[in-house]
């Protein structure tokens, strides 16, 4: 049964929330009252066909939801996935953009229009002078036997073995191919087996292209370090590279090694230093 249903920016109603009871509940009111709002809302939450010029004068958007209790056990829940919740509850929202764009979502989960349409048929019946009924909805005639039966514990025992069944029945048909498929995948196959043969493919292939081709995306920076290298020992043009440096620093040492004693220690040392350089 629909408990509660809460309506923004539809029509003149800007915010408004409806909690309905158990046993026969009823709206009155004269006309202009908005009697034929709350229904549109119900339609529209439960998927119907709606016009952008039910949103609300100055408003972007209209939201209604509605929730339901009590449901009897629908074979939609189980295609869908989606069930009442711990507390047999089951929450429709329906957001209409000025666009035409459309949110719909049951229990937080989101769904289209179609599939709101094919849920709000089964849970609920709108009966009046331009809305169509449930009962010439023939898709609906089987639930309708089923639920005046009470075959839901045998419908949900018939139900386990008979998608399993589908499930293999499908398997069985995906792996069946005609004999101009077969000749394709094996045309297929073969190319690749030959193209991996020429390839001549071996252990640790992959770890050495990744090497070389880390070598090569270097290769610019390590001739830039290179050249850098080779212009700080030999120069070039207006600069003295370090073994021109190295060879001048060794006449200077040499020449200031001539200028002490012969004997003396430190005449001694800077000859050394500049036999090194």
């Amino acid at each position: 049964m629909l408990s509660l249903l809460h309506i923004e920016n539809i029509a003149l109603i800007e915010s408004a929330d409806i909690q309905f009871g158990q046993g026969f509940n009823a709206l009155t009111g004269e006309t202009g009252a908005g009697k034929s709002i709350v229904i549109d809302s119900i339609s529209a939450v439960l998927g119907e066909r709606t016009s952008r010029d039910l949103i609300r004068t100055g408003a972007k958007s209209a939201f209604v939801s509605a929730v339901f209790c009590d449901l009897p056990k629908l074979k939609w829940f189980d295609e869908s996935g989606i069930h009442p919740d711990e507390n047999g509850e089951l929450l429709l929202e329906r957001e209409i953009q000025s666009d035409g764009r459309n949110q719909c979502r049951v229990n937080a989960r989101p769904l289209t229009v179609s599939q709101l349409r094919q849920l709000g048929q089964q849970i609920l019946n709108i009966h009046g002078q331009h809305d169509g009924q449930q009962l010439l909805n023939e898709e609906c005639h089987l639930d309708y036997l089923d639920r005046f039966g009470d075959l839901a514990p045998l419908l949900a025992d018939y139900l386990t073995p008979y998608e399993a069944m589908s499930a293999t029945r499908r398997e069985i048909k995906a792996l069946q191919m005609d004999d101009a498929e077969k000749s394709r995948r094996i045309d297929t196959l073969t190319y690749q087996i030959a193209e991996l043969e020429r390839a001549q493919l071996k252990s640790g292939e992959d770890e050495e292209l990744n090497a070389k081709k880390n070598l090569y995306r270097s290769a610019g920076k390590m001739i830039s370090a290179l050249e850098q290298a080779d212009y700080a020992l030999d120069g070039g043009g207006e600069s003295e590279g370090a073994v021109s440096l190295l060879a001048s620093a060794a006449d200077a040492i040499a020449l200031a090694a001539r200028c002490v004693p012969e004997d003396s220690e430190q005449g001694a040392q800077l000859a050394e230093t500049a036999q090194k350089l």
